[in-house]
């Protein structure tokens, strides 16, 4: 079985709202940080700077199970659920320790340089599918 990527994250007063709760769209900030992580230690670092193709986030479902809190440090993971041609779902999760605090399914879609949809460069391809479980 493929383990999760994993990516450490630490929770500052800017994330926070009046309460020192993390609101909630920075989840998101977080879920994206460890996906460019993730993709860099694929050995995908410039993906970024593509001009013949990019990723967008086409669909993302987020829970929020507990609040994040200031100076947490917390564990964001990166799992491939699936993959097809011209775009991979992965399953994203937020822990501190070993509490789940929001997880997400994340679909992102390859688009080209005129925004539409095409398929997925090949060795991009075959290092998301060997993450498959």
């Amino acid at each position: 079985m493929v383990e999760p990527f994993k990516f450490p994250i630490r929770v500052y007063i800017e994330d926070t709202d009046a309460g020192g709760i993390v609101y909630h769209a920075n989840h998101i900030r977080y879920f994206e940080r460890a996906r460019t992580e993730w993709l860099r230690a694929q050995g995908v670092q410039h993906y970024w700077d593509q001009h013949d193709y990019s990723f967008v986030v086409h669909q993302i479902n987020v829970h929020y199970h507990k609040p994040i809190f200031m100076d947490n440090l917390l564990t964001v993971t990166v799992d491939v659920s699936s993959c097809k041609s011209v775009s991979f779902t992965l399953q994203q999760n937020i822990y501190r320790d070993e509490i789940l605090l929001a997880s997400a399914s994340v679909t992102l879609a390859c688009l080209d340089a005129q925004l539409k949809p095409r398929r997925i460069p090949e060795f991009i391809h075959d290092l998301i599918v060997r993450s498959v479980p």
